[in-house]
């Protein structure tokens, strides 16, 4: 591991105190300091961080996508940290020096369609489990559709999470905020029909069969191996039911600020990607005035 000025590992501890003010999660803090800023600081080697200038940040910018053989997604992630480390120390130490990276352009990341859980594919899962009456399988399954939460959100709940008579709950997510959820009323029999079958006394909604709570991981490797079994072609994971949910409420007519609402998500920005997957109302829309044309001309 390559040394680090002890004058910048006091800026990387400063700025870990800053982010845990800011309500980051120590996981998230971790990710942000435990790999982009200690690579960052370990390249300036014997430099200070608060003596950088634009030109530095370039450098290492590019040493990341040449050496480092980094995407441009993972060197936009470090444009981003560096720019919230500098912002950051700026306003709360109060340093009379300007952000190096502000003369510096954003590399620009091409947006990927992000693959989702077809409602073939989740009816195809569902089927399964019921035919092999696990009771667990629908009540997790049906849950995470629903709901659309992440992993980590379905992960924590209880027994008496939910409000059965109105379908709601709370979870706790991305920086510690807590928000407001909701399930389908099939979901919502199919976790009572669950917990009315357990003999165990354990307050976690989802179990293992020793009795213990079901952690993310093995959340993540049970629905890969449902996935399989039922006959699902793409690789099944926890966040295509989180897409699925979304695209399944777009092409229902949801509007952007309801499915904003599901999904979590402080900006409507973020929620815009669903609305450039649903290619497929774009082409029923066009296929539809296609036709009226052929009609009229036919008449003509």
């Amino acid at each position: 591991m390559k040394m680090i000025l002890e004058s910048n590992k006091k800026l990387l501890e400063r700025y870990r105190f800053i982010c845990r003010s800011k309500g980051l999660t120590n996981k998230s803090i971790d990710a942000i300091c435990n790999n982009d800023l200690r690579v960052y600081l370990e390249w300036l080697g014997e430099r200070d961080a608060l003596q950088v200038t634009h030109l530095d940040i370039q450098d290492f910018l590019m040493y990341c996508t040449v050496d480092r053989k980094n995407e441009a997604q993972a060197v936009n992630r470090k444009y981003t940290n560096l720019n919230m480390f500098y912002k950051r120390l700026i306003i709360n130490m109060d340093l009379e020096i300007k952000n190096p990276l502000d003369k510096v352009d954003k590399p620009k990341v091409r947006k990927k369609v992000k693959p989702y859980l077809k409602e073939e594919e989740y009816n195809l899962m569902i089927n399964f489990l019921e035919h092999e009456g696990n009771l667990r399988g629908l009540a997790l399954c049906s849950m995470m559709f629903s709901s659309a939460c992440r992993l980590s959100e379905i992960s924590q709940l209880d027994k008496n999470s939910l409000d059965h008579v109105n379908r709601r709950f709370i979870v706790t997510g991305k920086g510690q905020k807590q928000r407001q959820c909701m399930c389908s009323k099939d979901a919502s029999m199919k976790v009572l029909r669950y917990i009315e079958n357990r003999t165990d006394d354990n307050k976690a909604l989802f179990i293992t069969s020793k009795g213990n709570r079901l952690s993310p991981k093995s959340i993540q490797d049970y629905l890969k191996r449902l996935g399989l079994r039922a006959g699902v072609e793409q690789n099944v994971h926890p966040h295509l039911f989180r897409h699925g949910r979304a695209m399944q409420l777009l092409k229902a007519g949801a509007s952007l600020e309801t499915i904003q609402r599901i999904l979590g998500h402080e900006s409507i920005a973020t929620t815009q990607i669903y609305a450039h997957m649903n290619f497929d109302s774009v082409q029923s829309t066009v296929d539809e005035i296609d036709n009226k044309i052929a009609d009229i001309n036919q008449a003509a």
